[in-house]
């Protein structure tokens, strides 16, 4: 329609430009009346070149290499005349056409007063002449050298004529093509900074795409193109919240009043390693505080959002990004430093770490954490200061945020810090203070006093049971301040039972799927709510059995804790009921006398129900003692007893972010754990582990643990723990100075192989990639010996069985896969107390091939022969095969049923290995010989002669048998031999 036309159809209607109430623009190009009224603008106006500038000279663009033509900016003569439109936008839908010869490109977020080349600094859509078969990054569509076109999505116009429609708001940008959606991307968030950035020809500056308003280009690559109908709509920047706000807000909701998390801060001094962030008032996010269990403090309270951004790890993906604040745009912030003085009246830190905040919890005499109470829309932290115990409640209230202190036997004076602040004033005979902008007001008997910068409360012994109420405001204090502070609930009220926060109106229930499978192990499926009423992905990352085998509970990953009920042979009807949320990041679960603990990352949480509604009332703490950073890799994992009822898990290392090396270490950082029976002494009982994803604790003592290939681990192990075990990552080991092999860090590379760890075996990446928990046979029920041994592999969703020797001291042994496929990983498994079946669980995270993000399944055992090998003994000249079967005896005695290749690893400072040949020769495997097979008199056991065995670190030996009955045995075993025996 041209504007002739236009105007004639207003005409129709009974208007005109002249006469319409609404004062629309002349527009030399089509755009209607209802695009003008939602403020589209031309950025080319069809005629001639105005609004068109050269980014040459930066001036306006003169009739040449572009020109107007027939309602086209047409690039008729190319001269590398990069062009941009003058007006520049931040938040914007954009709309062009293009048809082209050969390639040119459309430029976002270009920033005209830069140097250099247009497309250096700027995002830019890919324009080309090709088929709708061409989907690399380089193609018609792509985000240039970032995004590819999804395939099947493209699809190029006949007439040459390309539709393109780019919206960006916030710094998230979504593109279409053709009418078709493209993709989605934001700039600088972990997928862009750690995948589509750091893969790309920009990935030297970290810059790249973030000038937020920015122009609009066009780019002259050496080929004739034309663009038409060239508009854009601007959209008002804050028109919604950003997507970290929305994100924020979202996990307030989900999550409740508090969730638990490490917390990066601008300045790394008020990081936050073991912090809940609680949302006040059931708010959206804008009121709120963070209280730092580690120094029993408030780190910072805020009206304004506090800068809280959940970014990384579990609440975002992406490598190496961390949940921040910005404690500059709290109300109030105080550094990570003890909140209380000490019993014996001083401030010095007395925590290790070697570093900047200091790591770990105060001295218990001095500050102890007992956990947390949430009772509805409130939360009440627990803890004690010397002899005292103290209840830490906080609230706001119009404008304001109130915090409550009540004090039980408080027999000695205490002070504590508030706040810091570059200028602290004291007014009133100490009951109001002045701390940077923040007001604070007492209600109660207490006094500020200044010291150092920082604000204080000091607190006088003047009574044993005592409540203190602080209320800080920006400015001066509320209105009306006594008589609000008199309605606030009583905070004994909230130490009850609170009114349930997950009830839904109907229950949540799904029906299992059981196999009908006749193999000797078969797969059913305890089907998760994936589709439940609050929207929770569940990532299980921990669970156990009630004593009575019919239920269970799970964690998961995202902090949230589940039970399931109903579970009987035909999972005909599981019933599911939420728990508890806002955990952080739990990957590990123990049942106790019908008791849920539960791991995270801060502590080991005994669940209690105060008023019998199935839901955790108080958070308890029963053990936090381990000192953590805000490392986003620093996982903490499974959680297992031992017969005597000490708690064992394990702690990950701070890898760094693409896996290579380490950030800061703290001092349990890739260990063995091992927690009392009454949660008051931890002990590191082994160290030098990198991502030991699940242990073992067998019924006779044994400690196993596996790990995750990377930084000083060649291949996924199977360790045999035993007191002091060096895992092999130097970093991590608690006597690494008495190592040869220096740290990662360590720039004079110094290492000694003769260090590398023996674990029970070392397994090829195929196998195993990732580990996950080892577990042993608890009777005859399953089918296997009680007392086997089994090991579950996180990498590849597979069960092997563990079959081990011990030589002059020395483990070794190896794995045969049970053949089942799971619906996600094999990260956790127990055996039912009641069917005495195998149950796995797990999650899909990254390095795994696991199906689902989240599943359960019982490992059924349905009677059916279950032939496999049960042992292997390495011995000069060969290896002796024992299996549950009596053999075929030619088969068994012909050499040509065994086939062997071996190769060895090297252990070092890198990420991972190669396989070498055991000769020395380079790089692959070698190929071993077996010459001869002699079978047993019992015809359960084969020795076969090996020529040229060796010890060595990977050994696959595939064998090919039968049994008496003529049922074929096929199957790989794989194993690791560090000494031969005689």
């Amino acid at each position: 329609m041209n504007n002739v036309t236009h105007k004639m159809m207003l005409a129709m209607t009974g208007l005109t430009l002249g006469t319409t109430p609404m004062l629309l623009a002349k527009q030399p190009v089509p755009l209607t009346e209802e695009e003008q009224v939602q403020g589209w603008k031309l950025l080319f106006n069809g005629e001639n070149l105005q609004g068109v500038k050269s980014w040459k000279t930066k001036a306006d663009l003169q009739t040449g290499a572009w020109q107007a033509v027939d309602g086209e900016l047409r690039l008729v003569k190319p001269a590398g005349e990069d062009i941009y439109f003058a007006p520049a936008y931040e938040n914007y839908e954009l709309e062009l056409e293009w048809k082209s010869e050969g390639n040119s490109g459309i430029l976002l977020r270009v920033n005209p007063g830069s140097k250099g080349a247009i497309w250096q600094g700027a995002l830019e859509m890919q324009v080309m002449n090709d088929t709708a078969e061409a989907t690399d990054k380089h193609s018609a569509g792509a985000l240039y050298d970032m995004i590819a076109p999804p395939k099947g999505k493209k699809v190029i116009n006949k007439d040459g004529w390309n539709k393109v429609k780019i919206v960006c708001e916030n710094g998230t940008f979504t593109h279409w093509f053709n009418g078709q959606k493209l993709y989605t991307y934001t700039v600088g968030d972990e997928t862009w900074n750690d995948t589509l950035l750091a893969n790309s020809k920009f990935k030297a500056n970290k810059a790249f795409g973030t000038f937020k308003k920015g122009v609009i280009g066009l780019q002259d690559h050496g080929d004739k193109v034309a663009y038409r109908n060239i508009k854009i709509r601007p959209i008002t920047a804050k028109a919604s919240l950003s997507k970290e706000e929305k994100l924020r807000n979202d996990i307030y909701k989900s999550n409740g009043p508090v969730v638990a998390t490490v917390l990066s801060a601008k300045n790394g001094a008020y990081d936050v390693n073991r912090g809940y962030v609680v949302t006040l008032d059931g708010g959206d996010g804008d009121a709120g505080v963070v209280f730092n269990a580690d120094t029993m403090q408030l780190s910072g309270g805020w009206l304004n959002g506090g800068g809280v951004a959940f970014k990384g790890l579990p609440f975002q993906s992406g490598h190496g990004a961390t949940p921040v604040w910005n404690e500059k745009q709290a109300l109030f912030a105080s550094k990570n430093a003890p909140g209380w003085l000490s019993p014996d009246g001083k401030w010095d830190d007395p925590r290790a770490g070697g570093g900047n905040p200091p790591l770990g919890t105060l001295p218990k005499e001095w500050a102890k954490f007992k956990g947390y109470y949430v009772h509805g829309k409130d939360v009440v932290f627990s803890y004690s200061v010397g002899e005292a115990d103290v209840l830490d409640h906080s609230a706001s209230m119009d404008g304001a945020l109130v915090r409550e202190l009540k004090f039980c036997s408080l027999k000695k004076d205490k002070v504590m810090v508030l706040a810091e602040a570059a200028n602290v004033e004291i007014g009133d005979g100490g009951k109001t203070a002045k701390a940077g902008d923040a007001f604070f007001t007492i209600n109660g008997s207490a006094g500020f006093e200044s010291k150092d910068g920082k604000l204080l409360l000091k607190v006088p012994a003047d009574q044993a049971e005592k409540l203190v109420q602080v209320a800080v405001s920006k400015g001066s204090a509320p209105v009306g301040l006594a008589e609000k502070l008199a309605k606030l609930k009583p905070v004994d009220e909230m130490l009850k039972g609170g009114p349930s926060r997950y009830k839904t109106d109907e229950p949540i229930i799904t029906k299992g799927q059981v196999s009908d499978k006749k193999d000797s192990y078969v797969v059913d499926r305890l089907t998760l709510p994936n589709k439940n009423p609050f929207g929770k992905q569940l990532r299980v990352g921990g669970f156990d059995f009630f004593s009575d085998g019919k239920s269970l509970a799970f964690c998961t990953w995202d902090g949230d804790l589940w039970k399931a009920t109903g579970i009987d042979k035909n999972l005909g009807k599981l019933e599911y009921q939420l728990i508890a949320t806002g955990l952080h990041e739990s990957l590990g679960l123990t049942i106790v006398n019908d008791e849920i603990y539960t791991l995270g990352n801060d502590q080991i949480t005994r669940h209690v129900d105060l008023n019998s509604d199935g839901e955790t009332d108080f958070y308890q703490c029963f053990n936090n003692d381990w000192p953590i950073n805000k490392g986003f890799h620093i996982f903490s994992f499974d959680l297992k007893n031992d017969k005597d009822g000490n708690f064992w898990f394990a702690q990950g290392s701070p890898v760094r972010a693409g896996g290579r090396g380490f950030e800061r270490v703290g001092a349990m950082n890739g260990s063995i754990l091992k927690i009392s029976k009454d949660g008051s002494r931890l002990e590191q009982y082994a160290s030098g582990l990198r991502a030991p994803n699940g242990i073992g604790v067998g019924p006779n003592g044994e400690i196993t643990a596996g790990d995750n290939e990377g930084t000083f681990i060649p291949r996924c192990p199977i360790h045999w723990i035993t007191p002091g075990y060096f895992g092999g990552v130097v970093d991590t080991f608690s006597k690494k100075g008495e190592l040869n092999t220096v740290v990662w860090t360590d720039d004079s590379h110094k290492h000694d192989p003769s260090e590398m760890p023996k674990p029970l075996a070392w397994l090829p990446r195929d196998v195993d990639n990732s580990g996950g928990v080892q577990i042993w046979v608890p009777d005859d029920k399953w089918g296997m010996p009680k007392g086997q041994m089994l090991h579950c592999s996180y990498g590849t969703s597979s069960i092997y069985t563990v079959y081990h020797e011990t030589v002059d001291g020395l483990i070794q042994g190896g794995v045969v896969k049970i053949p089942v496929r799971l619906t996600s990983s094999a990260m956790r498994a127990r055996f039912n107390p009641a069917d005495g079946q195998l149950y796995v669980g797990g999650l899909r995270g990254w390095q795994t091939n696991a199906a689902e993000l989240g599943g359960i399944d019982r490992i059924r055992y349905t009677g059916e022969p279950a032939h496999t090998l049960t042992s292997v003994e390495a011995k000069e000249g060969g290896l002796k095969l024992s299996f549950n079967f009596t053999l075929d005896d030619e088969l068994a005695e012909d050499p040509e049923s065994y086939a062997i290749k071996a190769a060895n690893i090297k252990w070092s400072r890198e990420y991972g290995t190669k396989e070498y040949k055991v000769d020395g020769s380079g790089e692959g495997w070698s190929k071993m010989k077996v010459t001869d097979a002699k079978m047993s008199e019992d015809g359960k056991s084969v020795f076969i002669k090996v020529k040229g065995l060796k010890p060595v670190h990977e050994l696959q030996l595939d064998i090919d048998v039968e049994t008496e009955d003529g049922d074929e045995v096929l199957f790989p075993t794989w194993m690791t031999i560090h000494k031969l025996g005689k």
